[in-house]
């Protein structure tokens, strides 16, 4: 009778460390973010992008090294490709020419990605639907201005149907980001044109590259056309050999005379206590050998 007494306690005391196990994994189950991107850069070349991420510590971090499947199409979905994400948590696959996308009712590309999960992650997926459009951008003077041209098309049962309404970003790369130069507003024959800036600056000989994009466009995804053109400032970037900044080899000479005010300050701190205790250990032996006199 004791022996069950005993068991019944123990398996008591055992419940609690068991609920708290299942309680600590559920709580530990990482639940992603998931998104999908479609891009086609100047050179038409296609592809679509999925991130995966989560969140901890009010942080947004990637997840690496998990699988991600791509398919197209709505009610009939097609697998297209298995990619594994990279160290930013970015899966990224190319639609080539060779592929056959299929479109729904509207001629819209239907495109999804889906991560399956695992023990610690939970499953996730996530659509998106794009219409194909072509970007032309044209540069061209006219009476000494330097005007931008931009167009975009669709097509409609093999004839071009001109967009109109959308919003047409114009950008010029610059060292470290791209700097805004305009946003047009297309008109109804596709068309929107800007005068270029005459004081932008450009390389030693004035070139520089100016893209037209449409960005996060709910049609149309990312499409970018790039076109490198001698229309800026000539500027020369280089940096002289007896020039001192911070990114130079040769370190700013306020700078150097600081350091050295301040590394001086921190050794006569040293040298002082040092000192110091010399004179403390020198002070400490005289008072005893004059106490040992009396």
């Amino acid at each position: 009778m004791k022996k069950k007494v005993v068991f019944a306690i123990l398996c008591l005391s055992l419940l609690p460390l068991s609920s708290f196990q299942l309680f600590s994994q559920e709580v530990t189950l990482i639940t992603p973010y998931i998104s999908l991107q479609y891009f086609k850069n100047t050179d038409d070349q296609r592809y679509v992008q999925t991130t995966l991420t989560y969140s901890s510590n009010r942080m947004e971090l990637p997840l690496p090294g998990m699988e991600v499947t791509f398919f197209n199409g709505g009610d009939k979905k097609e697998t297209l490709a298995s990619i594994v994400t990279d160290n930013k948590g970015v899966a990224r696959f190319e639609l080539t020419k060779e592929l056959s996308l299929k479109s729904n009712s509207d001629g819209m590309w239907v495109f999804s990605s889906e991560f399956k999960g695992n023990d610690s992650i939970e499953a996730a997926t996530v659509e998106i639907t794009v219409k194909d459009v072509r970007l032309e951008l044209a540069l061209a003077v006219v009476d000494t201005v330097k005007m931008i041209t931009v167009k975009a098309f669709t097509d409609d049962n093999g004839s071009e149907k001109p967009v109109s309404g959308e919003t047409v970003k114009i950008y010029v790369p610059r060292m470290f980001s791209l700097l805004p130069i305009s946003e047009l507003t297309l008109d109804d024959s596709g068309t929107a044109t800007v005068e270029f800036p005459s004081d932008m600056p450009g390389d030693t000989v004035g070139k520089l590259a100016i893209i037209a994009k449409f960005e996060e466009n709910a049609t149309f995804g990312n499409v970018e056309k790039r076109e490198n053109i001698a229309w800026g400032v000539p500027t020369d970037y280089s940096i002289p050999k007896s020039h001192r900044a911070l990114w130079t080899k040769t370190a700013p000479k306020w700078m150097i005379y600081t350091l050295s005010v301040l590394l001086a300050g921190v050794w006569g701190h040293y040298l002082f206590a040092f000192i110091s205790l010399i004179k403390i250990n020198l002070d400490a032996k005289r008072k005893a050998k004059e106490e040992y006199r009396v």
